[in-house]
């Protein structure tokens, strides 16, 4: 699914992350950044040098910071992401979430990303330009978080983008993004590196240098913002602005525990070896102790049956976007939410035919009652999505789950059974194994 910020290319970066490490460590730093709207070249210059010593890494070439107002800078954020998503793409992302119960009705996807970054930008890297922008707020509009911070918020906004340079520049973090965006989940974890990267660095920088003592702050003060933002009331959803800040709560988390376990050069290697999932994000040990990226799945054997139907888009949802799916259709403590961290893989096919609409979807997992557990929920959880909720079916296989919502739906029945045959999920290393041959279960849930 093209699900908006996820996979806009720029490097956005959001108020509320600073403002949570501000409280921590600016003390308002003597030398603007920013000033009548020009850019304090020396200043700059020293953040850049200062910012390549804490990460130890040498800028390969100078990053140009510019300053843009507001409107400049959503002309940039707007073409970025009309490079990455056709308007037809974000309509098929946003509907196609809405019938998962993701998304509520009717969700402008493209216009609650743009309204999203709009609301929370102040500075990004351009990897197109290779540049770094300031995003300057006329006198009369700027927050009274910024007035207080002062400098010192710009200076903290200069060193996370500039470790997104740094990235670029070693790492060629653009080409690794291009290489998984048939995955959005597998992206959202590549982006979690790179946020919890630059997150690390600016605050190290401000803060005069990294402890184990202030990095353990910083993930704590970091680890409230999904829960502060799911606790304000918002026009944008929690569905659209969760997978943006995990990448800095959850991202930072992560990246922290690397540089524990080995400094900068073990963050490096993120990039060498980087985590596959959301789920890997949010269970640390999976990548580090006991390795479990998800298993591979190929979703086939639909075709004869759905011959009129075209594909449209393939992907992963990933556990950060089953747990959303949960929280915003089920109560807090529900028992299915335990199930999620035995998810295994999943891929999620639109088909399209005319302007309808058809997913099938294919869910492992690493245990029947996990499986079970998940998919008595679901298809609660679709049986109530409105009163006009579309034709769907959910049924278990051993330790897998197939989904289909939509029209296409037909005969479920001989549709799950001909994409049970058809289709393959291989293990991503040796400790996993597909479901036991002859543990064979298969119960429809639901079916119209």
């Amino acid at each position: 699914m093209k699900r908006g910020c996820t996979r806009v290319r720029g490097w956005c970066l959001f108020l509320v992350v600073l403002f949570v490490l501000a409280g921590v460590v600016l003390d308002g730093c003597a030398y603007p950044l920013i000033r009548d709207g020009k850019v304090n070249q020396k200043r700059a210059a020293a953040i850049e040098a200062g910012v390549a010593h804490l990460r130890q890494l040498d800028f390969t070439r100078q990053v140009p910071v510019v300053v843009n107002d507001p409107e400049q800078a959503q002309r940039a954020i707007i073409a970025q992401i009309a490079r990455d998503h056709s308007d037809e793409e974000l309509r098929i992302g946003g509907e196609s979430g809405a019938m998962t119960g993701l998304y509520p009705p009717d969700i402008d996807l493209k216009r609650q990303t743009v309204d999203l970054l709009r609301e929370e930008m102040i500075g990004f890297y351009n990897p197109d330009t290779m540049q770094m922008v300031i995003v300057q707020v006329p006198d009369n509009h700027t927050t009274s978080e910024v007035t207080r911070f002062g400098p010192g918020l710009t200076s903290m906004v200069l060193a996370h983008e500039l470790t997104h340079a740094l990235q670029d520049q070693h790492f060629n973090i653009e080409k690794m993004l291009q290489q998984v965006k048939d995955n959005d989940d597998q992206t959202l974890a590549l982006k979690c590196v790179a946020e919890g990267d630059a997150t690390l660095a600016g605050f190290g920088y401000v803060s005069g240098g990294l402890t184990s003592t202030n990095v353990d702050l910083m993930v704590s003060r970091l680890a409230t913002l999904p829960s502060t933002a799911a606790a304000k009331e918002h026009t944008i959803p929690l569905a659209v602005t969760i997978p943006m800040l995990f990448q800095y709560s959850s991202g930072s988390h992560f990246v922290a525990e690397a540089w524990r376990r080995g400094g900068w050069r073990a963050v490096d290697q993120l990039y060498r070896d980087p985590p596959r999932s959301s789920q890997q994000i949010m269970q640390p040990e999976l990548y580090f102790d006991h390795p479990t990226p998800p298993v591979h799945i190929e979703l086939v054997g639909y075709e004869n049956l759905l011959s009129d139907w075209k594909k449209v888009d393939d992907d992963t949802y990933g556990e950060l976007l089953l747990k959303l799916i949960l929280q915003h259709n089920l109560p807090p403590h529900a028992a299915a939410f335990a199930t999620l961290e035995r998810w295994a893989g999943d891929r999620i096919i639109t088909l399209q035919k005319g302007k309808a609409l058809s997913l099938l979807w294919f869910i492992a997992f690493h245990d029947q009652a996990a499986a079970d557990g998940f998919a008595r929920a679901y298809s609660q959880i679709l049986d109530h999505l409105g009163s006009g909720s579309a034709p769907h079916g959910v049924a278990t296989h051993a330790a897998t789950v197939f989904v289909a919502i939509g029209p296409g739906v037909g005969d479920f029945a001989s549709l799950s059974k001909a994409v049970w045959k058809a289709s393959t999920t291989v293990p991503s290393t040796r400790q996993e194994s597909q479901p036991a041959p002859g543990h064979n279960h298969q119960r429809e849930l639901n079916r119209r």
